[in-house]
């Protein structure tokens, strides 16, 4: 299927907001979060990006926002990714894909350099993030250093 990527606009939040509580059932806890970040200076209208189909509907959204990271070398900023979701009706027509390319497409642009998220691993896996521990990467709740779902995308990889 064909969709236009654009820019989330603050005329879309409702629907986006609608869109991502249908897309996870955890009672709107992901669309109250996306709504709380929208407001804090991490965000980045220009990483909010919506799918619509042909009519104008919006089937599918991804955000990336601002977060520190801290390694030995000092502080960092780079992105979080959360969330992704499409349209149930319109699942497995490569949207998803194509939101996540084109945000990370505009995040390399800008100069970042990695992406992070929790996740499925078969799902992002499939897009080319691979588990943080490969990159000797661990979330400060995995005190056993196993894979714990936590994500990580080298912009450097995508062109």
């Amino acid at each position: 299927m064909k969709v236009n990527i654009r820019q989330e606009n603050p005329s879309d939040y409702a629907e986006v907001y609608d869109l991502v509580k249908m897309s996870f059932t955890t009672d709107g806890k992901v669309a109250d979060y996306l709504n709380e970040v929208r407001t804090k200076d991490i965000f980045m209208p220009e990483l909010s990006l919506v799918a619509e189909d042909s009519s104008g509907k919006i089937v599918g959204q991804v955000v990336l926002y601002e977060t520190d990271i801290l390694t030995p070398m000092g502080k960092r900023t780079e992105l979080l990714l959360s969330p992704i979701c499409v349209h149930p009706d319109y699942f497995r027509q490569g949207i998803a894909r194509a939101l996540a390319n084109k945000a990370l497409g505009l995040a390399k642009a800008e100069g970042y350099k990695a992406v992070f998220l929790c996740g499925e691993l078969e799902f992002y896996r499939k897009l080319g993030f691979v588990p943080t521990f490969e990159y000797g990467i661990y979330h400060h709740t995995d005190e056993g250093k196993m894979q714990s779902g936590v994500w990580c995308m080298n912009l450097s990889k995508v062109s």
